[in-house]
């Protein structure tokens, strides 16, 4: 899986570990750059698959529309509840509020055509 981004946190995490000595406005600026150009790989279907699946808690091979509020959140989706509605539009053919594994594939392809990242 590709690495999550590194973000203000990370490198406040960073700085607070590194010992004073090394710090220097031209590290500091480094890590910056860094941070602003890194652009995760965009995860393979499979790996967006698997995901999904993982978030089928109660092991009835089906997401509900809770499941795949969870599943888009971990993903990083900003609103997670609108996502799963539109993954549920998008995916679940025979309308009964949950993508099965026949219905699997069409949730990948909406997940990677809006762009969805894999977070490690």
């Amino acid at each position: 899986m590709a690495s999550i981004p590194p973000n203000s946190n990370h490198i406040r995490r960073f700085f607070k570990n590194l010992p004073k000595a090394l710090h220097s406005p031209s590290l500091h600026s480094m890590v910056r750059a860094i941070s602003v150009t890194y652009k995760p790989l965009p995860p393979t279907e499979d790996q967006l698959r698997n995901i999904f699946k993982k978030y089928d808690t109660n092991n009835d091979n089906k997401l509900s529309r809770e499941e795949l509020k969870k599943a888009f959140d971990y993903l990083g989706a900003l609103i997670p509840g609108f996502r799963a509605d539109r993954g549920l539009h998008h995916a679940d053919a025979n309308k009964d509020g949950c993508v099965n594994e026949g219905e699997m594939d069409e949730l990948v392809k909406y997940a990677v055509r809006v762009g969805f990242t894999v977070k490690a």
